[in-house]
C-alpha cells in the first residue's frame, strides 16, 4: 500500500513540472518568433500614442484615417483662392503611414493579431532577414503597382469617374502579406495549399466585392511575395500523393462558392462598391426608409402619392434583411457540402446559381417591359451591363459545377433526399396558404385593407432577396405588431427551414453495416496485432482492401476518421493498406488519423510524411519465459500465495460458459467499478462488459470457497495464420471487499497458464492511455507531448491511468510505445476531440463537473 501511495503521489506532483514544461516551451517558442513579437508591440505602442495625441492635441475632433484619392495621385493639386490642400508627397506620406496607422481600437486588435499570426508563420519558414525583405518589399512594389493595376482596370471598364474620388488607405496588411504568401512556399503541401487557397480567396473577395485601391495593392503584393518565396526555394520536387484531381477540385469549387456567398455581404457592409462583381451585392442590398413615414403619408395625403416615392419601404424592414442572409447562410452550406465532396450539394449549388441568373433575367428585362418599359430604353439605361456582371458569375459556376460534378462522389440517402425536397416543398406551401389565410381574415390590420389577389401578387417579395422585388411598389402596409410579423416572418421561417433541410444532407454519416462487421471479425483471425480484436467492437466503420483480404476500422468524428489500431488481416497487404485507407479518407474529405500503431508501422507512416505523437505505452510479457524469482517479484509471490492460504481460486472460461450466479456477480462488479468514477465507462479501445461476451475471449476470474468473485479479467486473442499466438489483457475489476493483491494473483495466473500451454508468443497488458508519454521524443513536438502530459495529469484522479502504469510494470514487461500518426498538423484541436470523444461519447456536463471535483488537492 506505500508503494501505490507514493506512486499516487509522484503522479500528482508530477503535474507542476509540466506547468514548467508548458512555460519553457511558450519561451521557447517566442524567442524563435522574435520579430513577430517586436512588430506586435511596436504596432501597439505606435497606435496608442497616436490615439493619446489626438486626445490632447484635437480633444472631440473625429479621427480620419490620412488617405486620398487616385484623383489626387494622378492629377495636379488645385490651387484655389483660400483654400490650402496638403501637398501631394504630404499626402503620400500619410497614405503609407497607414500601413502602421489603423485608427480604431477594433481594427488595432484585429490586424495586431493577424500580423504576429502572419509573422509568427513566415519568420519559422523564411528566418527574420527574408521575412524583412519580403515584407518590405512586396509592400512597396504592391502598393505602387496595385494603384496602376486598379487605375487601368477601372479606365477600361470606363469607372475612372468612380474609383477616382474612393478615398483609401492602406493597412498592415499590405506590410504582411507578401511574407506570408513567400512562407507558403517553404510549407509542406497541405499547408502550401491552404495559405494559398484561402489567403487569394480572401482577397479576392476584397477586390471583387469593394473594389477599394488598397485592395489591389494587397492582391499585388501577395504575388510578388509569391513569386520570391518561388525564386528563394524554387520548385517543389516533391508532389504530395494528396494532389489528386479530385481532391484540389472539389477545394477549389467550394472556395468559389464562398467568394459568391461572402462576396455580396462585403459589398453591402462596404463603404464603396467599386469591384468588378459589386453588383452581385443586389442580393443582399436594402434601402433605408422607414416604415412610419410611409404610414403618416398614407393617412394624410393618400395612397398613389405615398407608393411612388416610398416604392422600397419593404427593404428596410428586419424580415427583408433576414431574407437576404438566410440564402447566403444557405450557399455556405452548400459550400461546406462541395468541400465535402458530398454530391446532393453540388445539385444544389447548380440550383441555386441558376436561379439566381434566372432572377436576375426577370429583374433586368421581363419586370421593366412588363411595366411598358421599351428595350431600347432598359439598354440605355446600362441594364445589359449590370445583367452580364450579375448573372454571368453564378451561371458559369453552375454549368462549371455540372461540368465537374464526377469530383463529387459522395452520396447522401435517397431516402434523406427526397424527404428533404418534400420538406421544403410542403414549407413552401403552407408558408403560401397560411399569410394569404391569415392576412385575409385580417384584412384591417393592412393599408388599404388586403384582398386576396393582393396578398398572393405580394408573395414573391415575401421570399425572394431584397433586391429582386425593389422594383415592386408596396400595395400595402401593415397596421398591426401581427401584421407586421406575418409579413416580415414568412419568407425567413421558410429560408431557416431551407437551411435546416441543407444541413442535413450535407451531414456526414458514417452507416455501419451488420455485413462488414461479421467480415472484420473473420479477418480479424488471419492476422492482426496485439489490439486489432479491438476492432470488432461496435462503433467502428470499416475499410477494406481491393482484395477484401485485410481492412482497418475507423470511425469518423469532427472530420477526422480516426482509426482503431492498424490494419488487420493479411500482412502482406498492411504498408498498402496504410496509403489506400488514407487516400479513401482524402475522397470522403476527412482527414486520416492512425491510433494505436506499433513501431513499424509509425515508420511506414513516417515516410509517406506523417508526424505521430507517443500516447502510451503497451506492456509485453513473454509467457514462455515466465518466472517469478527474485527480489523484483516479491509483490506477484505475495499475491499468488496470499491466494492460496485464503483458498482462492482462479478459473478460466468465457462468458457464455460461465454460470448464471458468476456472470450477475461480474455484472455487479463492474457496476460497482463504474459508480466509483466521475465520468462514464470509457470506450473505443477499453472494452466492457458488452466485449467481453465475445465467444472468442477469455475470461479468467477469482473466486473463493464460497464462490465470491473477487475479481475479473478477459483477454483478447491474437491471430497469425489461423492460430492465437497471443491474449491482450482488457477488462479487469474487482470487487470492493476483494483482498489486496486480486489483480496480480489473477494476471500471474493468466502467464503460467500460457506457459503450461506452449502455444503462445506474447501476453499484452495493454496499454493505458496517455501514460507513459516519451516526452524525450524529439520528432514530436515538445508542446504537444507536453500538452497531453498535462491532460493526463487532469484525468488521473479520475480514471488513474499513470497508477495502472505503476502497477504492470510490476510484472516486468518489455515496453512498446503506441502512437498516434497524423498527416496535418492543423487538425490537431479536432484529432484532440476525435479522441475525447471515442473514449467518452456519452459524457454529460454533469459528468464533466464530477470530475472537476475530483481534481481538489488532498
Amino acid at each position: 500500500m506505500n508503494e501505490k501511495n507514493h506512486e499516487a503521489r509522484t503522479a500528482r506532483n508530477s503535474g507542476g513540472g509540466h506547468w514548467k514544461a508548458m512555460s519553457k516551451d511558450l519561451r521557447d517558442w517566442l524567442k524563435n518568433h522574435k520579430l513577430a513579437v517586436i512588430f506586435a508591440i511596436v504596432i501597439v505602442v505606435i497606435n496608442v500614442a497616436y490615439f493619446v495625441y489626438r486626445m490632447i492635441a484635437a480633444p472631440g475632433v473625429p479621427d480620419g484615417a490620412p488617405s486620398l484619392s487616385l484623383g489626387q495621385i494622378l492629377d495636379a493639386p488645385a490651387h484655389r483662392p483660400g483654400v490650402r490642400q496638403p501637398e501631394l508627397d504630404v499626402q503620400l506620406v500619410r497614405l503609407l503611414a497607414s500601413l502602421i496607422l489603423v485608427y480604431s481600437p477594433l481594427k488595432l486588435l484585429l490586424h495586431t493579431v493577424l500580423s504576429f499570426v502572419v509573422l509568427a508563420i513566415a519568420e519559422s519558414r523564411l528566418g527574420s532577414r527574408r521575412t524583412i525583405i519580403a515584407c518590405l518589399l512586396p509592400a512597396l512594389v504592391g502598393t505602387a503597382g496595385g494603384l496602376l493595376v486598379c487605375t487601368l482596370l477601372n479606365s477600361l471598364a470606363g469607372q475612372w469617374h468612380t474609383i477616382s474620388t474612393i478615398r483609401m488607405s492602406l493597412t498592415p496588411i499590405v506590410l504582411v502579406v507578401g511574407s506570408l504568401m513567400a512562407a507558403s512556399e517553404f510549407s509542406d503541401y497541405l499547408w502550401r495549399r491552404r495559405i494559398q487557397l484561402f489567403g487569394y480567396s480572401a482577397i479576392c473577395i476584397a477586390v471583387l466585392y469593394s473594389g477599394n485601391p488598397g485592395d489591389y495593392c494587397i492582391l499585388v503584393a501577395a504575388i510578388v511575395g509569391h513569386i520570391a518565396g518561388r525564386l528563394w526555394h524554387g520548385p517543389s520536387t516533391k508532389i504530395h500523393w494528396w494532389h489528386s484531381t479530385s481532391f484540389e477540385s472539389r477545394r477549389i469549387i467550394a472556395a468559389i462558392c464562398v467568394i459568391l456567398a461572402l462576396g455580396p455581404v462585403v459589398a453591402l457592409t462596404s463603404n464603396h462598391r467599386a469591384g468588378a462583381l459589386s453588383t452581385l451585392a443586389m442580393f443582399v442590398t436594402g434601402g433605408t426608409v422607414h416604415t412610419p413615414q410611409v404610414l403618416d403619408c398614407l393617412h394624410t395625403v393618400g395612397n398613389q402619392a405615398c407608393f411612388n416615392p416610398y416604392g422600397l419601404a419593404h427593404v428596410a424592414l428586419p424580415g427583408a434583411i433576414l431574407r437576404s442572409l438566410l440564402p447566403t447562410a444557405a450557399l455556405l452550406i452548400i459550400a461546406w457540402g462541395l468541400y465535402k465532396g458530398r454530391r446532393i450539394a453540388a445539385w444544389a449549388c447548380i440550383v441555386m446559381n441558376s436561379a439566381v441568373a434566372l432572377f436576375a433575367f426577370l429583374y433586368c428585362f421581363v419586370s421593366p417591359l412588363a411595366s411598358g418599359e421599351s428595350l431600347s430604353s432598359i439598354v440605355r439605361h446600362g441594364v445589359v451591363l449590370t445583367f452580364l456582371t450579375t448573372s454571368l458569375p453564378p451561371l458559369v459556376f453552375a454549368i462549371g459545377v455540372y461540368v465537374n460534378r464526377r469530383f463529387f462522389t459522395i452520396k447522401t440517402k435517397q431516402t434523406r433526399i427526397q424527404a428533404g425536397i418534400i420538406t421544403i416543398g410542403a414549407s413552401f406551401v403552407t408558408a403560401c396558404i397560411a399569410y394569404v389565410l391569415l392576412g385575409y381574415f385580417n384584412a384591417d390590420s393592412f393599408k388599404p385593407h388586403a384582398d386576396v389577389m393582393m396578398l398572393i401578387r405580394d408573395l414573391p417579395q415575401r421570399f425572394l432577396p431584397i433586391a429582386f422585388t425593389d422594383g415592386a411598389k408596396v400595395s400595402f402596409i401593415p397596421t398591426t405588431v401581427p401584421a407586421m410579423l406575418l409579413r416580415q416572418g414568412v419568407g425567413p421561417l421558410f429560408w431557416i427551414v431551407v437551411i435546416i433541410v441543407m444541413a442535413g444532407w450535407m451531414k456526414e454519416s458514417s452507416v455501419l453495416n451488420v455485413e462488414s462487421r461479421r467480415d472484420a471479425g473473420r479477418l480479424v483471425e488471419l492476422g492482426g496485432e496485439s489490439m486489432s480484436f479491438m476492432c470488432t467492437w461496435e462503433g467502428n466503420s470499416y475499410w477494406f482492401s481491393h482484395s477484401g483480404n485485410s481492412a482497418i476500422a475507423y470511425r469518423v468524428l469532427h472530420g477526422i476518421a480516426l482509426t482503431t489500431t492498424g490494419p488487420f488481416g493479411d500482412p502482406a497487404e498492411y504498408q498498402s493498406d496504410l496509403g489506400n485507407f488514407a487516400r479513401f479518407c482524402v475522397e470522403h474529405s476527412w482527414s486520416p488519423v492512425f491510433y494505436g500503431l506499433h513501431r513499424p508501422a509509425r515508420e511506414i507512416l513516417a515516410a509517406q510524411g506523417y508526424s505521430s505523437i507517443q500516447v502510451g505505452t503497451e506492456m509485453v510479457v513473454d509467457p514462455r519465459q515466465w518466472e517469478t524469482r527474485g527480489k523484483k517479484w516479491q509483490d506477484i509471490r505475495t499475491a499468488i500465495n496470499k491466494a492460496k492460504r485464503s483458498g482462492i481460486t482462479d478459473v478460466q472460461s468465457t462468458f457464455e460458459e460461465t454460470p448464471r450466479t458468476i456472470q450477475s456477480q461480474i455484472v455487479s462488479i463492474s457496476e460497482q467499478w463504474a459508480d466509483t468514477k466521475a465520468l462514464p465507462e470509457m470506450k473505443f479501445t477499453l472494452g466492457g462488459l458488452q466485449e467481453l461476451q465475445d465467444p472468442r475471449v477469455r475470461l479468467l476470474y477469482a473466486i473463493d470457497a464460497d464462490d465470491h468473485v473477487l475479481g475479473v479479467t478477459s483477454w483478447l486473442p491474437t491471430w497469425q495464420s489461423g492460430h492465437i499466438i497471443g491474449w491482450t489483457l482488457d477488462f479487469m475489476r474487482h470487487s470492493t471487499d476483494s483482498p489486496n493483491g486480486i489483480m496480480e494473483f489473477l494476471i500471474a495466473r493468466m502467464a503460467e497458464r500460457l506457459r503450461d500451454e506452449g502455444e503462445t508468443v506474447f501476453m499484452s497488458l495493454s496499454a493505458a492511455p496517455l501514460a507513459g508519454l516519451d516526452t524525450s521524443d524529439e520528432e514530436s513536438s515538445n508542446i504537444i507531448t507536453h500538452a497531453l502530459q498535462m491532460v493526463a495529469d487532469i484525468v488521473e484522479p479520475a480514471y488513474g491511468f499513470r497508477s495502472l502504469f505503476f502497477f504492470k510494470q510490476k510484472f516486468q514487461p518489455q515496453e512498446e510505445p503506441i502512437y498516434i500518426c497524423y498527416s496535418d498538423s492543423a487538425k490537431l484541436v479536432p484529432i484532440g476531440l476525435a479522441v475525447l470523444q471515442a473514449y467518452l461519447p456519452d459524457m454529460k456536463a454533469s459528468q464533466t463537473l464530477d470530475m472537476l471535483k475530483s481534481l481538489r488537492p488532498e
